[in-house]
């Protein structure tokens, strides 16, 4: 037998845990389990405590992501990041029709043709890429506010689900307590729990209470 509240192994006619002095009235009386309830028992515990574990440390791990600063852009991109090579390509035109204005200079309908594409070309150039300049911008500045948002959203669903977790984590534990007595403290864990079911399936232990004294060697 094993105390309620610490764990503490019993002798047969203790009224009181002899480590913390806890009553034992509820659960002196109680018959031995023989090898098929003691596997039910800890097949039982098992699957809670590995739910619990699991629980445990998705919660921790979600706290700690919490815990880090939300990662966001700052600042917006300016309409000259986008511009410039318009600009460029402007004064490229203006220079490239002056060229050909001069390589075709003895024909006077050429002559003025790239006269005329020496002002019309770097305008239309200027214009269009100030268009399509203001356009890039928005689209990237608006991808930068889209994923500050998904950000926040992200973090605020980490919180609710950890929340929820953690209701979860309060309401499996609770379930515990109303059989968790049968088991020491040190061995309440899903990987204590799967070396008494090994012991108790190779028979070399009896019961739950010979796999405890075993384990506890």
């Amino acid at each position: 037998m094993f105390c309620n509240k610490c764990g503490n192994e019993l002798t047969t006619d203790s009224d009181f845990c002899n480590k913390c002095g806890a009553p034992i009235e509820r659960f002196a009386d109680e018959p031995e389990m023989t090898l098929e309830e003691s596997i039910a028992f800890a097949e039982k515990f098992k699957t809670r405590y590995t739910t619990i574990e699991r629980l445990e440390h998705e919660i921790a791990d979600n706290e700690a992501t919490i815990a880090r600063p939300v990662r966001q852009t700052a600042g917006q991109y300016s309409f000259f990041r986008f511009y410039w090579k318009y600009l460029i390509f402007a004064v490229v035109s203006f220079f490239a029709c002056d060229l050909f204005a001069l390589i075709f200079s003895s024909s006077e309908g050429a002559l003025y043709f790239f006269f005329a594409m020496m002002f019309i070309s770097p305008i239309v150039i200027l214009i269009v890429g100030a268009v399509r300049a203001g356009n890039r911008r928005i689209e990237e500045n608006n991808a930068i506010l889209s994923g500050n948002q998904r950000a926040l959203q992200q973090r605020k669903d980490l919180i609710e689900r950890t929340s929820s977790l953690k209701k979860d984590l309060a309401s499996h534990k609770r379930a515990l307590e109303k059989d968790e007595y049968q088991i020491p403290t040190s061995l309440r864990k899903a990987s204590s729990m799967t070396q008494i079911l090994m012991l108790l399936r190779s028979g070399k232990a009896s019961n739950l209470t010979d796999a405890y004294r075993i384990l506890g060697k």
